[in-house]
Formats: C-alpha cells, sequence, structure tokens
C-alpha cells in the first residue's frame, strides 16, 4: 500500500530536463549550499545552536532545542520543520522538496535518508512530485532507513535500519525490511517511561 496521491504535489515543468522551481529558489539554494559546505559543515558537533541559528536564517521552523550533526544535510531549510529534541544523525540527508516535519523527541538516525521528491515516470517528461513527510514523536528511524515522498511515520514507531517505507508506519509499530513490514508492537506505556536506575550494593554491604 503507498501514500494516497492527494499527498503528492506533480510540478509543473516544461520539459524533462528543464527546473520546476523558479530562478529565486535556485539562486537560494545555491547560497545554501555555500553556507552549509563553509559555516554549517565544518563546526564541531557541540556547535549546534549556531548550526540551528543558520538553518533558522534560511527559513526553517524551529521549536526548542532540537539537534543537527554537522554532516546532516538538508537540501531545502525552509521546507523543513524541527520540533524541541528532534535528533538529526550524522549524515543523515533531508531531500525535502516537500516539507520534513521532525516531531519531540523523535531520531533520525545516521545515513538515514527522508527522500521529499520523485517523478511520475507515465509521463513522458518525468514531471518532478514531491511530498511531505512526518516524523512522529518519540518515534525512532534507523540507519541508512529510506523514507518515501507523503509517508507520516506515527508517533513512537520504529523504522529499522535498512528498511524502505513506501506507506504510512502506525503509531507505536516496528517496521522491518524493503519494503517494510510490521514486526512487532511497542508498549507505549513501557516503552516511553524513563529507564530506571540500577541499583548496586556497596562493597562490603553485606558483611
Amino acid at each position: 500500500m503507498s501514500v494516497p496521491e492527494s499527498r503528492l504535489k506533480t510540478m509543473v515543468q516544461p520539459g524533462r530536463f528543464a527546473s520546476p522551481w523558479p530562478l529565486r529558489v535556485r539562486l537560494k539554494g545555491a547560497l545554501w549550499r555555500l553556507v552549509w559546505l563553509t559555516l554549517f559543515r565544518p563546526t564541531p558537533t557541540p556547535l549546534v545552536r549556531w548550526r540551528v541559528f543558520l538553518l533558522r536564517l534560511f527559513g526553517a521552523q524551529v521549536a526548542g532545542r532540537p539537534f543537527v550533526s554537522p554532516s546532516a544535510v538538508i537540501r531545502m531549510p525552509w521546507n523543513l520543520v524541527l520540533e524541541h529534541r528532534a535528533c538529526l544523525g550524522p549524515a543523515a540527508n533531508v531531500y525535502n522538496l516537500g516539507r520534513v516535519i521532525l516531531k519531540h523527541k523523535c531520531v533520525v538516525a545516521q545515513e538515514a535518508y527522508l527522500c521529499g521528491g520523485t517523478h511520475d515516470f507515465r509521463h513522458p517528461q518525468w514531471p518532478l512530485v514531491t511530498g511531505d513527510i512526518v516524523i512522529g514523536e518519540d518515534a525512532f528511524v534507523g540507519a541508512r532507513a529510506f523514507i518515501l515522498p507523503g509517508v507520516v511515520v506515527g508517533d513512537g514507531a520504529v523504522v529499522g535500519a535498512c528498511s524502505v517505507v513506501t506507506s504510512d508506519v502506525p503509531p507505536w509499530t516496528v517496521v522491518a525490511g524493503n519494503p517494510c513490514r510490521a514486526v512487532r508492537q511497542r508498549n507505549q506505556s513501557r516503552d516511553s517511561s524513563p529507564p530506571q536506575p540500577v541499583l548496586r550494593p556497596r562493597p562490603g554491604a553485606d558483611r
């Protein structure tokens, strides 16, 4: 089952090799890539506030204090929404030709690919098709997972490493595979609770 076509937007372009984006968007994108290369990518990992500032400067919507790795790649910051404690891991790739929304405390692990664009191969011009991607609260997207346009990963869901996600992931569900399939349900009350401390006896306490 794929995502509903109503979530996808087909761009208008005069030919297969013509850009669907107006010149101002292309110039803005070129400037952002220069800023990413010189002012974003070389920063030490702890300087997350500086990287978030740069994303804000280019139109990202940010709430609270998310984490963005210096090696994370964001195609269009103005299409990015970051909520408090959302995390973009090392070399995560946000190809957000449509909006990408990362909700509270979600994690996108290293080298995951959030692909917000594809093409309509039924048409001879192969027009660009974009779709918003939503990663829900407390959700986890594993390393090298691939998320297609228009997909919603539900709150508390887990996407296994290297999975290919072609349709919505229900909340609190673990999925894996290519294409991914449900593996099991998470226990919401148990999995969302903070870890309990392990109490160890002090040396000599049993004497």
